[in-house]
């Protein structure tokens, strides 16, 4: 195993897969890509009420764009400390949770790609899951779910 994709947004069953690919990074010596996926219906935060004027629209949608980045930063951050040692790359990309998994696989060229388990309870502000049935029939490579 060469390359592993982790797929991770920081969340407590997320980060179990990121202590799994530290793991599998140390045993190996695979090189690590970090994923970061914006789901697609994040421009529905703006919502009816903001369409009064289009600088409003605009406003509220970058202020969203600026929310989601910082919290994204201070997730490749905290991982960027906790993989020191590793070879690393980051990598964030907008659509479906599903489809941009499997995308950022084919593109890497990862040899496994790992993620966390489903949680009984969400974390705050994380409302979308991977759907089995629409994302294993699109990877390319092995998928491990972290106990």
């Amino acid at each position: 195993m060469k390359h592993i994709l982790l797929a991770t947004h920081g969340t407590p069953g997320a980060r179990k897969a990121e202590r799994l690919a530290r793991q599998w990074a140390d045993a190996y010596g695979a090189k690590v890509t970090v994923l970061s996926i914006i789901n697609e219906a994040w421009g529905d935060m703006t919502c009816d009420d903001w369409l009064n004027t289009s600088t409003t629209r605009n406003n509220f949608g970058s202020y969203v764009a600026g929310e989601i980045a910082k919290e994204i930063d201070a997730v490749w951050n905290r991982v960027r400390t906790d993989f020191e040692g590793v070879d690393i790359d980051f990598l964030s990309k907008g659509g479906k949770l599903e489809e941009v998994l499997a995308e950022a696989a084919e593109k890497t060229g990862a040899d496994v790609a790992i993620m966390g388990t489903w949680q009984k309870v969400q974390a705050p502000g994380f409302k979308d899951r991977f759907e089995n049935k629409r994302l294993h029939p699109q990877m390319p490579c092995p998928l491990v779910v972290a106990p």
